[in-house]
């Protein structure tokens, strides 16, 4: 039986890719910051869950050496993070990097010896659509993606003779609990458009499809002979994706601007 880790199984995503996973036959390892603070019924039978905090080494270390050899490993813990690029603080911005890059580069350079020796082995990053069209006020969580995004892909062409595939999911629109790190205040001098960027993602989250949509996809990815890179999924994702891809920068500035209501002062195209 193969067998298959996803980071940040406790609930949302991570824990739909899980489910996925065992229900496809996987052996599953799945990890939370507090697995023994997980509720019986947030538990996923037959999966086996670890600790693991990707922004300490010793505990990416430890995890490593708990889970054993994997045939399947799917980075998919993260944060969010709201607020004017102005107004970060750097710090805050660096512990947003060390759980959706560094800690997931760290992981990823600990279970490649394996596979490169078993010359076979599956890597998929779970990104967002926000790595290739960065949201306003979202703009440090999108920068993280997209280094992930850039990461993963000069991964993939490295280990290509190994018999490893790489891959990166980017939902849209999916129903999901990321923790979002709210880095602003009634004093930003952006709060209008910062509180409009917030209420209109709450919003859109709540209303988008399940995250189940992910883990299917993550199924489909093992499931194919030759997969592509980049995966987008959720609610009209590859039309968005094929949008962005061909329309001028101008018009998807206005699209994006006019979908998160950001209209004082427009910029021209």
């Amino acid at each position: 039986m193969s067998r298959a880790l996803v980071t940040g199984a406790s609930r949302g995503i991570g824990k739909a890719i899980a489910a996925a996973l065992r229900d496809a036959g996987y052996e599953v390892v799945a990890t939370a910051r507090k697995p023994e603070a997980l509720a019986p019924q947030d538990r996923i039978p037959g999966i086996t869950y670890h600790a693991l905090d990707l922004s300490d080494a010793g505990s990416i270390e430890s995890l490593v050496r708990a889970a054993g050899p994997v045939d399947v490993l799917v980075s998919n813990a993260g944060q969010s993070q709201i607020g004017a690029v102005e107004e970060l603080p750097v710090a805050d911005v660096k512990r947003l990097f060390e759980a959706n890059l560094f800690g997931a580069l760290r992981l990823i350079q600990l279970f490649l010896p394996g596979m490169r020796q078993r010359r076979s082995g599956k890597v998929i990053a779970i990104a967002s659509m926000a790595a290739v069209s960065p949201v306003p006020f979202l703009s440090s969580y999108s920068a993280s993606k997209a280094a992930l995004v850039a990461l993963m892909r000069g991964l993939r062409y490295e280990v290509a003779p190994f018999g490893i595939t790489v891959a990166v999911v980017a939902p849209f629109d999916i129903h999901t609990t990321i923790p979002l790190d709210i880095r602003y205040d009634s004093r930003s001098a952006y709060l209008p458009d910062i509180a409009t960027v917030h209420e209109k993602r709450d919003k859109a989250l709540a209303e988008a499809p399940g995250a189940e949509l992910v883990g299917a996809e993550v199924i489909s990815i093992l499931r194919a002979r030759r997969p592509g890179f980049f995966h987008p999924v959720g609610r009209e994702a590859a039309m968005n994706a094929f949008l962005l891809r061909h329309l001028p920068a101008g018009a998807v500035e206005r699209i994006i601007r006019r979908l998160f209501g950001l209209t004082r002062g427009a910029a021209s195209p």
